[in-house]
């Protein structure tokens, strides 16, 4: 058989019939102790060899062992064809040709059993799935399986009283019963001489760890200290951590004084070597060191509810959900929002946002996560996650839909206008909404969502807060009588703030509402400006001629003398006698609309008394001059009936050219009231010209 080493890449000749490798941890070794047993028979003997190979320097030397092999009378002939190493029991399982098997200490190559399993050769073997034993078949294809009885093989090894330390040593290492009493007559009698090392080392390999309980802890932590030694409870605890994994008392109980000396590393270093049980109590005592290492015990220990704790105490809010899914673990959603808000407001939003989300439904009612905003004025918070939870618009979600404007209306009117701006939400309560909006100078909001004449009558007032085109626009959703309720109320309570409010949305609705009603309004509160706006806007498409008189009026009032001269001139549609006598009344400082007026409908007679009885002379003089000429015959009889000086008539008749004045009108208007002679200048110097 040859050994070959793939670390020093090195082959050795051996003489052997089967072999196998194996692992043994020795007394006191850091680590394990790697061997090779192997069998050969020859002439001379039958030996089992047990070798260390690759051999670690911080290990003890494993001493060479060389045993007989036993051979019965029947089977003088046989050999070794076949080796399996246990690693659950180390213990080397040797089949031979003749069916027989042998049973090896691997330590110690004591010989443990021997007996035939077969009559037929078993050409080959392989270890079973646990390594505890061996799996076999024969030359007639029988399928053998061979391991140890675990509940006799302690007792049966202790029948032979030379074997008492072999049995305890095989309870010891696997675990198994049969030398409990033996154990603890033996540690009873250790620690009653005072020899804690060995009773402590007697305690730590017991069989199943029957004697690692908590009284073995309390009394070894009642055990006097040696002078200059580690004390008995330490020395336990390190054989403990040498042999594996403590349990979940041991693990708190050697945790607990090392936390105490601030030695945070040795649990660090512990946990990520597997040396402890991970529990509930094990992560309190880590906690008020370091969170994030109690965590991971928590997680470790299938803690839900403390690991969650944990996830939000240290920030990592975004594993909780997936984590309790993972874990089936319902904490209150409600009451740990409400921790991880205390600590981070956006976390806390964007973890709200997640429950209210969640692809099988809302994991927390939304008026509770509401709740646990509102309480720590997280209004803005508050804010975004019914924004999100509500972006369905659904109609029981209406009381909902209430408390997001409400709570926006009383701190941040402005993102409550935004938000009733954008039309989200149907079914919020619209009076109460209302009355918040106008609590907030919100007006426009406010009445949008009124349908209240009082309380419309309050808001609409309000034109300095309101955008004029959205107030236009709102009036057509009014009656009659309750648009003209509503500019009545502007006009009432400032006009002067309201006035063009009135007047556009006047213009807007004049057809619906009826210039007669509203010209009334204006007249009401005597606003000769509102009336010139407004009948200004519609007088062009008017034939109303009571529009065009009021317009006249108002511009007259307002003094937009051109105006006045304009509609005069253009307008078919005034009652001319009515005009006449308001412009008389009127007392203008500028005569030209009266005698536009007169002019055309003819009342040349009225105009002359009128400019001579107030002492128009000039405006008279521009009448013939540069409004109508041809009007000069009548405007001479005009003043000949009024007594008027013959200078004066003679100096008009100077003034205008003579080419254009009817001349037979001139003359019929003066003989008419014999007065004939007064026109010989003029006639005389328009012949010679």
């Amino acid at each position: 058989m040859q050994l070959y080493s793939r670390d020093r890449g090195i082959s050795q000749a051996i003489e052997a019939h089967a072999a196998a490798f194996g692992t043994v941890r020795l007394e006191g070794a850091p680590a394990d102790t790697r061997l090779f047993s192997f069998a050969v028979r020859n002439a001379a003997s039958a030996k089992l060899h047990v070798v260390e190979i690759d051999h670690q320097q911080s290990n003890p030397v494993f001493p060479k062992k060389a045993v007989d092999i036993y051979f019965p009378p029947e089977a003088t002939n046989d050999f070794p064809v076949a080796m399996q190493i246990s690693q659950k029991y180390n213990v080397i399982y040797l089949v031979t040709k003749y069916g027989f098997i042998h049973l090896y200490d691997l330590e110690s190559a004591r010989c443990i059993f021997m007996n035939r399993i077969s009559s037929e050769t078993i050409f080959t073997t392989a270890p079973d799935s646990d390594s505890a034993g061996i799996v076999g078949v024969n030359r007639k294809g029988q399928v053998l399986s061979v391991t140890i009885d675990e509940q006799t093989i302690v007792p049966y090894l202790l029948a032979n009283p030379a074997n008492g330390d072999l049995a305890l040593k095989l309870a010891s290492r696997a675990g198994l019963p049969g030398a409990d009493n033996l154990y603890q007559q033996q540690f009873e009698q250790l620690y009653g001489q005072g020899n804690y090392t060995e009773a402590a080392k007697l305690a730590a390999n017991s069989p199943r760890g029957f004697l690692r309980t908590p009284q073995t802890i309390e009394r070894f932590k009642g055990a006097q200290q040696q002078t200059g030694q580690l004390s008995v409870i330490l020395q336990y605890f390190g054989m403990l951590l040498d042999k594996g994994t403590l349990n979940r008392i041991e693990s708190i109980e050697l945790v607990r004084p090392v936390l105490q000396q601030n030695r945070k590393h040795l649990l660090e270093k512990w946990l990520k070597e597997g040396k402890l049980e991970c529990s509930e109590e094990l992560g309190d005592l880590a906690r008020p060191h370091d969170v994030n290492l109690a965590l991971g015990i928590y997680l470790q220990a299938n803690v839900p509810h403390k690991a969650v704790a944990g996830f939000a105490e240290t920030g990592q809010f975004e594993r909780i959900l997936p984590y309790a899914k993972q874990s089936g673990y319902q904490p209150d959603f409600a009451q740990l929002l409400q921790n991880i808000v205390r600590v981070n407001p956006e976390k806390g939003a964007e973890f709200a946002t997640a429950l209210a989300n969640d692809e099988n439904g809302p994991l927390v009612d939304i008026e509770r996560v509401v709740d646990v905003f509102q309480s720590q004025n997280m209004i803005q918070q508050a804010t975004a996650f019914l924004l999100d939870a509500l972006k369905d618009n659904k109609p029981e979600q209406g009381h909902l839909q209430t408390r997001l404007l409400e709570m926006n209306l009383v701190n941040a009117p402005q993102v409550a206008d935004a938000i009733l701006g954008n039309d989200m939400f149907s079914y919020y309560d619209k009076v109460r909404i209302s009355q918040l909006c106008e609590n907030a100078q919100l007006y426009q909001r406010a009445l949008e969502n009124s349908e209240d004449p009082a309380t419309i009558k309050r808001n609409i007032v309000r034109t300095d807060r309101l955008n004029l085109d959205w107030l236009v626009g709102y009036f057509g959703r009014m009656s009659l009588e309750q648009s003209l309720d509503c500019l009545n109320e502007m006009l009432k309570i400032n006009i002067r703030q309201n006035l063009q409010a009135v007047v556009q949305i006047a213009t807007k609705y004049s057809d619906l509402l009826g210039p007669n009603r509203l010209v009334d309004l204006f007249e009401k509160y005597r606003t000769a400006e509102g009336l010139y706006y407004y009948l200004g806007s519609i007088v062009n498409l008017s034939e109303d001629p009571e529009v065009h008189f009021k317009y006249i009026e108002a511009a007259t009032k307002m003094g937009q003398t051109t105006e006045v001269e304009r509609i005069c001139r253009e307008s078919n549609h005034y009652n001319p006698e009515k005009v006449k006598n308001f412009l008389k009344e009127a007392k203008l400082t500028e005569q030209l609309p009266l005698i536009i007026v007169c002019d055309r409908f003819n009342l040349i007679h009225d105009l002359v008394l009128y400019l001579y009885q107030n002492q128009h002379f000039k405006s008279i003089e521009v009448y013939v001059q540069r409004v109508n000429p041809s009007r000069t015959p009548f405007v001479i009889g005009g003043l000949l009936d009024v007594d008027c000086e013959e200078s004066i008539i003679k100096n008009l008749l100077q003034s205008v050219k003579p080419d254009s004045i009817p001349i037979d009108d001139l003359v019929s208007e003066v003989e008419s009231r014999n007065r004939l002679k007064l026109l010989l200048p003029f006639l005389e110097t328009t012949l010679a010209s």
